[in-house]
């Protein structure tokens, strides 16, 4: 899976500690939750690390993904989503590239094996 669109390629580190499951004797593709560095730097197990953060996550929507996420890493929720539980104004969620359209509905599907991308939006002038 590829970056969201506009975002230059930077380190990635992936955070070990999230495998791919196994189901008989298969492997289960998980999606991908992919933290750009302002947000990455949030996370204990990644300290040290420079650039993106990428952690194998369950789900099948958006919001699955993020409370899998936010279930390994509860200090990022209020960081990603407001009191209402929609994403904040000045972060862009992207899944496989593609924007999510609604920022309060998180309902959009995520593949297995997609990629939903974190970052904190710049504004201003």
């Amino acid at each position: 899976m590829g970056h969201a669109a506009g975002v230059g390629a930077a380190a990635r580190t992936t955070v070990a500690a999230y495998a791919p499951r196994v189901r008989g004797h298969r492997v289960v593709e998980m999606p991908k939750v992919v933290l750009a560095s302002a947000l990455a730097r949030w996370l204990p197990d990644a300290q040290g690390a420079s650039g993106e953060v990428a952690l194998d996550v369950s789900g099948a929507t958006v919001g699955a993904v993020l409370d899998d996420l936010f279930a390994r890493h509860a200090a990022l929720r209020g960081y990603v989503l407001d009191e209402h539980g929609a994403v904040r104004h000045h972060v862009a969620v992207f899944v496989d590239g593609q924007a999510i359209g609604d920022k309060r509905r998180l309902d959009q599907p995520v593949a297995p094996g997609g990629e939903v991308y974190v970052m904190q939006a710049l504004s201003g002038g």
